[in-house]
């Protein structure tokens, strides 16, 4: 049966640096929610109804979906001084087409070569949203992992671990904490750091046992590349990995079972790491509903998996009687990083193919009476195919419709008359337009989450009582990169 946590020192403690305490002298010169320079002076708030606004403004090109772009006549939605001066561009770019569109996504592009309404919807676009670079200090000051516990890890994580651990570690000294709940822990990654690098008493929740037991089995790995014996307990490091659901209600019983000599007066820190759908909410209410957490440090992701229970958070938001829905299209679109789509290439143009294939194969179906216009059949995931054809002879197998329903001569011709009408290029250039909405819908979740976590730290008397957000990751590594510092 599992253990309790102990209450001993950790042997892997890292020697103490003159960078310990970076994150905190940073976080305390910090603006708590940096805004877009255009608009610093604005209130979070009114800087939320910037981003409804401009979301309420084109919340059709929101909502497009990829397999309706023929049959709705998307492209014709847009006004014609637009689609004159993109396909104008597009011919002039030649073989590059693609490539030229993909340049709208750069925060480098010039726009003012574009009419005056396409150009201040791509400078709102850019600089509306949230800005997520990482000040270049912040970059250089990271402590290394010790390399025993670098199992498993990818370079992405091994980033983030690196800057997560070290943030969490400052907060906790500075507010004399010394435990920390993982949740949503998965492999165990940020909390080995925790426990074997920094010393801190870590319980790592999750609710997927094949995740604790691999979490389980990596840490038993670090502890024999270090010549630790399982059975040596006063040398390993105070971490324990359990299979459970903790909410507000529940936090009390929890603890209590796997850290009974917890009193009533101890605080922890709850934390998470790229946190998925609605448990970064979950977090932000344990933070704010249970006595026993004073600090979260969270950064989040997975958007499309948000429920109704996870936005809108703030009561900001939730007191507005015209509160615009941010429904699963839009929650889809703001897991998009179009920052990144110029440097992916080739690959992003693929990636754009398989969602143009889908829409020329609903155009097919609903021209033989196969699809309703609004209601197109679901196909689910079909593995990527570089052609039209295969594409089209998977997709009627996984709707179980005869091969002959359409033959590869008719996906053929129907394919090559779609790109002599230029239709590939409208989708590649609308798909890119839509694109730079994801940083306004994500903006929005993002904002209403700080809200949240200042309305519940604000009545607090501690001295520490705050609510920060700002980017800790390099975007290019790792585009869910805004983290959440608070404390009550």
């Amino acid at each position: 049966m599992p253990q309790p946590l102990k209450t001993i020192k950790n042997c892997f403690l890292l020697s103490t640096c003159h960078k310990c305490q970076f994150f905190i002298i940073m976080l305390n010169s910090r603006t708590p929610l940096p805004l877009p320079s255009k608009y610093s002076n604005d209130t979070p708030e009114q800087y939320l109804e910037r981003l409804m606004s401009f979301y309420k403004e084109y919340h059709w090109l929101i909502h497009v979906l990829a397999f309706n772009f023929v049959t709705q006549k998307e492209w014709e939605k847009f006004p014609l001084e637009w689609r004159e001066a993109l396909m104008k561009r597009i011919e002039d770019a030649g073989d590059d087409w693609a490539f030229a569109i993909l340049d709208l996504t750069s925060t480098k592009s010039d726009y003012s070569i574009w009419p005056d309404s396409l150009r201040e919807y791509l400078e709102t676009a850019r600089d509306l949203a949230l800005p997520r670079d990482v000040d270049e200090t912040t970059l250089q000051q990271q402590r290394s992992i010790s390399k025993h516990i670098l199992g498993g890890m990818s370079d992405k994580k091994v980033h983030e671990v690196k800057f997560m651990s070290q943030l969490i570690k400052d907060v906790a000294d500075e507010r004399g904490i010394t435990s920390v709940i993982d949740l949503g822990s998965g492999q165990g990654y940020l909390s080995r750091a925790l426990a074997f690098d920094y010393g801190l008493e870590v319980l790592a929740v999750d609710m997927s046992e094949i995740q604790t037991q691999g979490a389980v089995r990596f840490d038993k790995k670090a502890l024999k590349s270090q010549g630790i014996k399982e059975e040596d307990e006063e040398q390993q490091p105070n971490l324990k990995h359990v299979t459970e659901k903790i909410t507000p209600e529940n936090i009390s019983q929890v603890l209590a079972k796997w850290s009974p000599e917890s009193s009533e007066d101890k605080k922890w820190l709850v934390t998470g790491l790229h946190t998925c759908g609605d448990l970064s909410p979950m977090i932000f209410n344990l933070f704010a509903q249970s006595k026993e957490v004073s600090c979260v440090v969270n950064v989040g992701c997975c958007y499309n998996a948000l429920t109704t229970s996870g936005f809108p958070m703030s009561e900001y938001l939730k007191r507005k009687k015209d509160l615009i829905k941010v429904g699963s299209t839009a929650r889809v679109l703001s897991c998009h990083s179009p920052s990144r789509w110029v440097d992916e290439g080739e690959q992003c143009i693929k990636a754009f193919d398989n969602y143009y294939f889908r829409a020329l194969l609903q155009e097919m179906l609903v021209e033989r009476n196969l699809s309703d216009i609004n209601d197109p059949p679901r196909l689910g995931r079909i593995k990527q195919n570089k052609e039209f054809v295969p594409f089209v002879k998977a997709s009627l197998k996984r709707l179980k419709l005869p091969e002959n329903t359409i033959t590869p001569e008719e996906a053929e011709l129907h394919y090559r008359r779609s790109k002599e009408n230029l239709v590939d290029k409208q989708f590649v250039t609308l798909w890119t337009l839509r694109g730079l909405l994801a940083p306004i819908v994500e903006s929005i979740i993002l904002v209403d989450r700080w809200l949240y976590l200042r309305d519940a730290a604000q009545h607090s008397p501690d001295e520490h009582k705050g609510a920060y957000m700002y980017p800790l990751f390099d975007l290019s590594a790792s585009p869910r990169n805004v983290v959440y510092v608070a404390s009550k």
